[in-house]
């Protein structure tokens, strides 16, 4: 029998904030990391930034001592800042693995070899080089990655934008050709929709990679667009878990068996702000996570780059009208749309073929919400 390479027996595990932000919750990763481990496989593992909103070492928190200072906020700096989320926790969890016995390094975005363009806060992966990762990999020690990062060519940092640590994962997947990809959080896996909005909401034991890539395009955090690509070019299993139980989580599918999967599953987006232009031209312009309503309107996520992205809009369009307080809700099928359900106070706004996309105030998102739930469920 042929020997396996190394490529042949490396796994990427991705750990979410809140699987860091405490003893107790490390301990739950390092219990997988070590099944693992014993097993003989080859492990990398990225991390992201400790703990959620109002913790010292989250993102959000990093954001807040640039925002509370005053905004806009130069973005160069601002990927300089959040990104040291990431590398602190890279740090402080290989030190952590290796005082449980499991032999470890950390590496930052620079020294994992991530080469990105020059777009601070949403930065694209252009280039990966693993030779320094398959070194440490050799030695029988775990990688631990900082997640949300790379450098440009002249080797400044640039975050990845939202998810960018999914993204980290599966790009280092796919370069290194990983046997698979495990995404873990606080959540069992892909559910059909937000169980913070919807409890009874299911979670899915397969589902396609069609289906997901919509999904992550409208809204859902459970990967981001970035990161389905990265999948897709190698077809790199994904498997989206849960750090505090043993559950199998959900697996995201490449290539559908000859049954198809009939299940259907709602994302939304909450808390945009709503950007009409009043001149004769059409809306020409592209921000991350920005939606197109027609040739006058567009929706932009509020959030540390609105300020910025207003000021680049009034540059080239003159005067405008901004209206907080909007969402959208979007019914997601796994091929095409096959029935739409009426919601009152809403937009239907152009989407893909599997898509149905409602926009709406965001004070008529919680009960839109279970209608479409209510109405896409009923045979279950």
């Amino acid at each position: 029998m042929k020997p396996k390479n190394i490529e042949d027996q490396i796994i990427v595990m991705k750990f979410g904030g809140t699987s860091l932000r405490s003893k107790e919750s490390r301990s739950n990763a390092i219990n997988h990391i070590r099944r693992h481990y014993e097993l003989g496989k080859k492990i990398i593992v990225v991390v992201s930034a400790m703990g959620r909103k109002g913790e010292p070492y989250a993102t959000d928190t990093l954001i807040s001592l640039m925002k509370n200072i005053g905004e806009p906020v130069n973005p160069e700096e601002l990927d300089s800042v959040i990104s040291i989320g990431e590398t602190l926790s890279s740090k402080i969890f290989s030190h952590f693995l290796n005082q449980n016995n499991l032999p470890a390094e950390s590496f930052s975005g620079r020294k994992t070899g991530i080469l990105t363009n020059n777009k601070p806060g949403n930065a694209e992966i252009l280039k990966i080089d693993t030779s320094k990762l398959k070194i440490t990999l050799n030695q029988g020690k775990i990688a631990v990655v900082a997640g949300f990062q790379g450098t440009n060519s002249e080797g400044e940092i640039r975050t990845l934008g939202r998810g960018g640590s999914d993204t980290s994962a599966v790009a280092l997947g796919s370069a290194i050709n990983a046997e698979f990809v495990e995404i873990y959080s606080d959540v069992e896996g892909i559910a059909n929709c937000d169980p913070n909005k919807i409890p009874e909401a299911s979670f899915l034991e397969e589902v396609g990679i069609k289906q997901v890539m919509s999904m992550a395009n409208e809204g859902s955090k459970v990967l981001h667009p970035r990161a389905v690509l990265a999948s897709m070019k190698s077809k790199t299993k994904i498997v989206v878990r849960n750090t505090f139980s043993n559950a199998k989580g959900t697996t995201i599918i490449h290539n559908l068996p000859n049954k198809t999967l009939k299940q259907v599953v709602l994302a939304h987006r909450e808390n945009m702000t709503m950007i009409k232009i009043n001149t004769d031209l059409d809306l020409n312009i592209n921000f991350p996570e920005m939606i197109l309503i027609d040739k006058k309107r567009c929706l932009l996520k509020h959030d540390i780059y609105l300020e910025s992205q207003i000021h680049e809009i009034q540059k080239l369009y003159g005067k405008i009208s901004k209206e907080s307080g909007w969402s959208t809700i979007s019914v997601v099928f796994e091929n095409k749309v096959e029935e739409r359900f009426p919601i009152p106070d809403a937009e239907i706004i152009s989407s893909s073929e599997n898509v149905i996309c409602y926009l709406l105030k965001e004070e008529n998102l919680s009960i839109s919400l279970r209608q479409l739930f209510n109405y896409y469920n009923r045979f279950k």
